[in-house]
């Protein structure tokens, strides 16, 4: 085995639940390319995230972690409609070609914001930080995180899409105040 051939060890939890975190946007507007439908869209965006969490391990560090997550999504777009095409509008294979083109664009303006995201994270109230690192990090379902908190599942789920908005807000202060 050579050298560049050693396996490297998978990511730390915390540099995942960032890596996870910062994709969220990216993800979802990559999805809802394919999909055209915003239930759809989290449904799918959700089983991503169970995937990049699941498959962490077979994450190559040092390789673009926004073009390993946009595979994962692309290929749960296609299990979705493999089992529910029947019942919504289905791009034709020419269109999500035309749309695929985007990805490599994506993941480098994706890969950028990584550092700025992990700064972000740090000037979140603790519990909030706890609660991304529970649902990115850990990979726990919001039903669990919400059974664990004694909280119901819309408050947990409006919490997460406060906190992510709000981390979004934070990375584009610092894109637009590094420009």
């Amino acid at each position: 085995m050579y050298d560049s051939e050693v396996p490297q060890p998978p990511l730390p939890h915390d540099d995942l639940a960032v890596e996870i975190a910062t994709m969220q946007p990216r993800l979802y507007g990559f999805i809802l390319k394919r999909l055209a439908d915003r239930e759809q869209t989290l449904e799918v965006l959700q089983r991503t995230n169970l995937v990049l969490c699941r498959k962490a391990d077979q994450f190559a560090r040092g390789s673009s972690f926004a073009a390993w997550a946009f595979t994962i999504a692309k290929f749960q777009v296609l299990a979705w409609r493999k089992s529910d095409g029947s019942e919504r509008l289905v791009f034709t294979d020419e269109v999500s070609a035309l749309v695929d083109r985007s990805v490599d664009d994506e993941a480098e303006s994706v890969d950028d914001r990584v550092p700025l995201l992990r700064q972000c994270l740090e000037t979140l109230r603790s519990r909030d930080r706890e609660l991304i690192q529970q649902r990115y990090r850990d990979g726990k379902p919001v039903a669990r995180i919400a059974e664990n908190m004694s909280k119901s599942v819309d408050a947990i789920a409006m919490q997460l899409s406060r906190v992510r908005r709000q981390l979004g807000e934070c990375v584009r202060m610092k894109l637009e105040n590094s420009t």
